[in-house]
Formats: structure tokens, sequence, C-alpha cells
């Protein structure tokens, strides 16, 4: 019996891959709770706080297909971490219709939208990476949304906040986009703090409804300069964002990742 046992898990081991490699796969599409299974790319997780579905380990190429992941309809709390996404003509990763979704350590690229969140709420991107998609990170009509530690390049907008509320933008980087973030569709609540705009064409954009900093400290504009006569790393001259609104402690230096 115990031979028996140690030849299964060598075999397993053999047959599994590599920590770190990903397996190749097709698009992943849950329309409703039921919809979590090991077909649908769920490798553990019981969908309960503190036990949450979880999707990881894939390289999905869409393949011009309209998404890379969809998750819409759900109410059930699921993660979706350490997956490459390419090639999908709508949105790489797009949250519709839900709640309770975590996105961590994910890279999209060559997408529509990057990462998209729809009539949604409760909804986490830490770490995601998202390059040359026309619209990197889109936020609308959602509540309750949390972007942290992203990493957004070569965009046309990084990041897009339309007809939300009650969303934080903390410790990313938005480089090289056509704008850097905008807030239209009256938006309220919108905080944007301790990020770094870099190399981009408009860095910031808005019809209103956003907070520039936390209370404390704003974010880094490349290309705006003013004294930092105390040498605390906050410049002694807000920087304005529109005629209503500005970042009142733009930093002298990009924050450390």
């Amino acid at each position: 019996m115990r031979k028996t046992v140690l030849l299964l898990v060598l075999l397993l081991l053999a047959t599994s891959p590599a920590w770190g490699e990903r397996v190749r796969r097709g698009p992943i599409l849950i329309t409703s709770d039921w919809d979590f299974t090991p077909e649908n790319g769920v490798v553990g997780g019981w969908g309960i706080f503190g036990d949450p579905y979880v999707i990881s380990g894939y390289q999905i190429d869409a393949g011009g297909a309209d998404y890379g992941i969809l998750i819409s309809g759900t109410r059930r709390p699921v993660v979706i971490r350490d997956v490459e996404v390419l090639g999908a003509r709508t949105a790489g990763i797009k949250v519709q219709s839900a709640r309770h979704v975590a996105i961590e350590n994910v890279w999209v690229r060559g997408c529509g939208v990057g990462i998209s969140a729809f009539l949604s709420t409760k909804v986490a991107v830490t770490g995601a990476r998202v390059e040359e998609c026309p619209e990197g990170v889109m936020v609308f009509f959602s509540s309750g949304v949390d972007l942290y530690e992203l990493q957004v390049a070569r965009c046309r907008t990084g990041v897009w906040f339309g007809g939300s509320s009650t969303v934080f933008l903390v410790g990313s980087r938005i480089a090289g986009c056509e704008i850097g973030v905008a807030v239209e569709l009256r938006s309220e609540g919108i905080v944007v703090a301790r990020n770094a705009f870099l190399g981009c064409r408009v860095p910031a954009r808005s019809e209103g409804g956003a907070q520039w900093d936390d209370g404390t400290r704003g974010n880094y504009w490349e290309g705006f300069s003013a004294p930092d006569k105390n040498g605390d790393g906050i410049l002694d001259k807000p920087y304005p964002v529109n005629l209503k609104e500005e970042d009142r402690f733009p930093l002298a230096s990009p924050p450390k990742p």
C-alpha cells in the first residue's frame, strides 16, 4: 500500500507543471455561481469568505475572442491570481455585475481593455501589469473598487473611472499613456494618491469627483517641478488637475514600489 501511494505521488510530481510555470488554455467564461468548476479553471477554494474560489496558474491566449476571463453575475468570493492574458478583443479580464472578486499579480497585454469592472462592487485589483491595450483599466458604474500597485504602460488611457464611486487608485505606476487617469460621468469619491505618472501626454483629466491626495501625500507628476524647501519629499506648490481640483501634496520623486 505504501509503495502504491509513493508511486502515485511521484507520478503526480512528474506530470505537474513546475512552480511558476503557467498552463496554457483558452478563455474562461463564468456567468453564474454554478460555473465555478474545475473545467472553468477553478483550482481550489470553496467560494466562501476566507476560502474563495481560486483561478490561478494559466496563460490564456484569447486568440481574438471577446474575453480572456469573464466573471459575470456572481456573488461567491473568487480570486484570480498569477494569470497571463493576451489577445482578447473586448477585455483581458472583465468583472460584470459581480461582487467579491480579487485580481492579483496578473499580466494582461494586447487586449481591447486590460481589466474592466462594470456594474460591480467589492472588487480589488492588486499587483496587476497591463501593457499595450487601448484602454488599460476601466471602472465604470461600479463602487467599492480598490486598485493597488498597478503597472500600466503604453495604453491610450491608463486608468479610467466613469460613473463610479468610492474607488481608490494607490501605489501605482502609469507610464507612456496618452492620458494617465481620467475621471468622468459624475464619478464621486475617487481617491488617487501615492502614484507615479511617467511620460503621459496628459497625466490627469477630470470632470470632478476626485481627490488627488490622501490628506498627507499626493502623486508624482513627471515634468512638474516646484521647490521642496524643507526636504520632506512634498513639493511646496499644488499640482493643478483642473480649475477646481488639485493635488495638494505632489511628490518630489516617484514613490518606491
